[in-house]
C-alpha cells in the first residue's frame, strides 16, 4: 500500500513537468503575442493573402521576420527562430 501511495505522488508531480515538457518554446512566444488573433482576423486562405503564403523554410522566416519587425513583438533572434520551428513543425514541414 505504501509502495502504491508513494508511485501515486511521484507520478502527480512529474505529470505537471511531463505535460510542460511537451509544449514547444515557439508555440508559447506564438501564443503571447497573440497571432491568431490577427491571422485570422485577416483570413488565413483569402486569395488576396496567398502572395504572403511561404513557399519554403527561408521564406517562413522573412514572414516571421516581417510580422516580429512591423508588429514590435520584441522577440530577439532566438526566440524568432523558435517561431519559425514551432510553425514548421506543426503546419509547413519545409526541409532545413
Amino acid at each position: 500500500m505504501k509502495q502504491a501511495r508513494n508511485t501515486l505522488l511521484a507520478g502527480l508531480l512529474v505529470s505537471p513537468i511531463l505535460a510542460y515538457a511537451d509544449v514547444h518554446p515557439g508555440k508559447a512566444l506564438y501564443d503571447d503575442a497573440n497571432c491568431a488573433k490577427c491571422h485570422a482576423d485577416m483570413g488565413y486562405n483569402k486569395p488576396s493573402l496567398t502572395k504572403m503564403k511561404p513557399h519554403n523554410y527561408t521564406d517562413l522566416q522573412k514572414a516571421v521576420a516581417y510580422c516580429d519587425s512591423n508588429l514590435n513583438v520584441g522577440w530577439f533572434d532566438d526566440e524568432r527562430e523558435e517561431v519559425v520551428d514551432y510553425l514548421n513543425e506543426t503546419y509547413y514541414q519545409f526541409p532545413k
